[in-house]
């Protein structure tokens, strides 16, 4: 099980809508969720989450500046200071993550690594499950995925 890691909400959209929300907490030993994520997602269905109050002037930047949603800000903000993993879908927002120097991955990482961890049967089939409820996934990156497939 890997530490903490810093989940935005499009993630838990994307679990959410899977029903796989709780492979979250099987994988790390707590998230931590902005409290901007909290206010755009709700209160996560499970209970090894920390709220965290983000006051970092980078939120500015990156909600005005930059176009990013306020959740996407306040976790980007918040990797950026605590060095965790930060866990989000959005390219804009990624591509700012990754010149950050920040450590990212998304929900089909996490899939991946629930997959690992045989908390679920296949990556592929979830992904494929995401993409029919409207998550984009390309056709290359479903191909990708197909590789690993049991």
């Amino acid at each position: 099980m890997s530490d903490q890691a810093i989940v935005d909400t499009s993630v838990l959209i994307a679990l959410d809508k899977i029903n796989t929300v709780d492979v979250l907490c099987k994988i790390y030993s707590s998230i931590i969720l902005p409290e901007a994520v909290i206010s755009e997602f709700g209160p996560p269905p499970i209970d090894c989450y920390t709220a965290e109050k983000v006051k970092s002037p980078m939120i500015r930047l990156f909600t005005r500046d930059l176009n990013l949603g306020k959740g996407e800000a306040e976790s980007i903000a918040l990797a950026s200071e605590t060095g965790l993993t930060l866990i989000l879908d959005d390219l804009k927002a990624r591509k700012i993550a990754e010149t950050l120097d920040l450590r990212i991955t998304g929900t089909i990482g996490v899939l991946l690594k629930a997959e690992n961890l045989t908390l679920i049967k296949s990556a592929y089939d979830k992904t494929a499950e995401l993409r029919g409820k409207g998550f984009h996934v390309s056709d290359q990156q479903l191909e990708e995925l197909s590789k690993f497939k049991a």
